[in-house]
């Protein structure tokens, strides 16, 4: 019976490890928007004072030496990330509704493989 116990808690330290963010927060202003752009408009699927999420299908010409296209940036500094100009103004303006600074959290993606951008007003 301690055995399931050990497994159990093991299993669910592993699942919370996976949900942890690996890379740190960065200044919207801070992030390069060049070499990619947005296939249409971004659309803010998730809304509240403390941030927003903000849905799109980008596009990016080539990647810096270093970055991995598979995704798998480097994890210091969000250095391979890139932010289209579209959202990051929308992330700005948002947080400064709120007199806030908008603070990029990370990407991800959906199932339909569009880019999920995270934000956090600080």
């Amino acid at each position: 019976m301690t055995y399931t116990k050990y497994f159990w808690v093991f299993g669910i330290c592993a699942l919370l490890s996976g949900c942890v963010p690996t890379e740190p927060a960065k200044n919207v202003k801070d992030v390069s928007s060049q070499n990619t752009a947005t296939i249409f408009p971004p659309k803010i699927v998730k809304t509240s004072p403390g941030g927003l999420e903000i849905r799109y299908a980008q596009v990016s010409i080539g990647f810096d030496a270093g970055c991995k296209p598979s995704g798998a940036f480097s994890q210091k500094l969000n250095k391979c990330y890139k932010l289209p100009e579209n959202v990051k103004s929308l992330a700005l303006a948002h947080c400064a509704k709120y007199s806030k600074e908008a603070v990029f959290l990370g990407n991800k993606s959906n199932l339909l493989r569009m880019t999920v951008s995270k934000f956090r007003c600080a």
